[in-house]
């Protein structure tokens, strides 16, 4: 709308994009409320500069980008199992965490770019995937849920109208308890794209991507140059996070309710079983 477009014009040179299609973006996001788009838009700033991190969050935070689908959108892995979410926040700061979000989130963006003038058609989203073997109770430890809340929540404030689906691999039957500890991370539309697939995931996989973008450890036949099948040069595995790297013995935790128990005395708490 032109008029969104005069009401952006004060902040637009510092925003990192200028084009009708980014703008298009933050509309959609908010049901074309053009109070409400602005107000989101205006949160965000241009281009970060790349951060310093680290050497333990470029060393053990999982995850990486590989390969193109099949309309040329570049796809993100996530793996779950293998993150020591409790040694990285021991070793490094929230805000670290973030800003190597941040970075990740900027590197798809400029991908989605150059792939726009690549194939001379606009590309705007991400294919995900996320690979959720191993998933288990220590990823589910409060800090480590929140920590990840924040960084939904910072995906969802500054890159709108980004994803095009999320399929959900290799889920253990604790899957739905950690999906209920941070859907309300997501908006509703970001919901509607998270797909869980069942033990025929590669051929759903193959019918969006290629076989050969996907790695053979994925059921397709990219391998690294060396001939690794699970492409290390592209996608970090993670792993536990050395305790020579740990920063601090423990995190403050805020819990949503505590209670004083005199000796002697008892309390009756009620809790919601959300698995057996």
């Amino acid at each position: 709308s032109p008029q969104f477009r005069e009401n952006l014009q004060d902040v637009l040179p510092s925003l990192p994009s200028q084009d009708d299609y980014f703008l298009l973006k933050w509309l959609r996001a908010r049901c074309f409320d053009l109070p409400k788009s602005e107000a989101m838009l205006r949160k965000v700033h241009g281009p970060p500069e790349p951060p310093v991190l680290p050497q333990v969050i470029r060393k053990y935070m999982s995850g990486g980008m590989c390969g193109y689908d099949r309309e040329g959108s570049p796809i993100w892995y996530e793996i779950i199992g293998p993150l020591d979410a409790k040694g990285l926040l021991l070793s490094a700061s929230k805000q670290d965490l973030l800003k190597n979000k941040f970075r990740d989130c900027e590197v798809l963006r400029c991908e989605c770019e150059q792939q726009s003038q690549k194939l001379g058609k606009k590309i705007e989203m991400v294919l995900m995937v996320y690979d959720c073997e191993g998933l288990g109770l220590k990823h589910l430890w409060k800090p480590a849920v929140d920590a990840y809340g924040e960084l939904l929540s910072m995906f969802e404030e500054n890159y709108p109208e980004s994803l095009k689906r999320l399929f959900i691999v290799k889920a253990p039957k604790i899957f739905p308890v950690a999906y209920n500890l941070i859907k309300h991370f997501l908006s509703e539309d970001t919901r509607k794209k998270v797909v869980v697939l069942g033990s025929n995931w590669k051929e759903v996989l193959q019918k969006y991507i290629d076989p050969e973008q996907i790695p053979v450890e994925y059921g397709g036949t990219l391998m690294d140059p060396d001939g690794d099948p699970k492409c290390p040069s592209k996608i970090n595995y993670g792993g536990d996070v050395p305790q020579h790297y740990y920063v601090r013995d423990q995190l403050a935790q805020q819990y949503e309710h505590t209670v004083v128990v005199n000796r002697g005395s008892s309390h009756q708490v009620e809790y919601e079983i959300l698995f057996p």
